[in-house]
């Protein structure tokens, strides 16, 4: 699989999916058989951090707030609570 290219930006004035914060992170989840396109949710810091575990071992994709892929996902995630 190739490089992926830059993400969408996170809108000025967004909210995040789960909480009314300011969204840091953007997290594309794939197709799936329930699931017929990608779906971006909108994580903030502290629910970034709280889904560490789960993202880093579905593997998806997580882009900052400019849409560029986050190379290093424990730098963002640091440690899992």
């Amino acid at each position: 699989m190739g490089p992926r290219p830059p993400h969408r930006a996170i809108e000025p004035g967004s909210r995040s999916c789960c909480c009314p914060s300011e969204p840091v992170a953007q997290v594309t989840l794939a197709p799936s058989e329930t699931r017929a396109h990608e779906v971006d949710i909108l994580l903030c810091a502290h629910h970034l951090r709280r889904s560490a575990l789960a993202l880093r071992s579905s593997g998806v994709a997580v882009y900052d707030q400019k849409g560029n892929l986050i190379e290093d996902p424990a730098r963002v995630f640091g440690r899992d609570r």
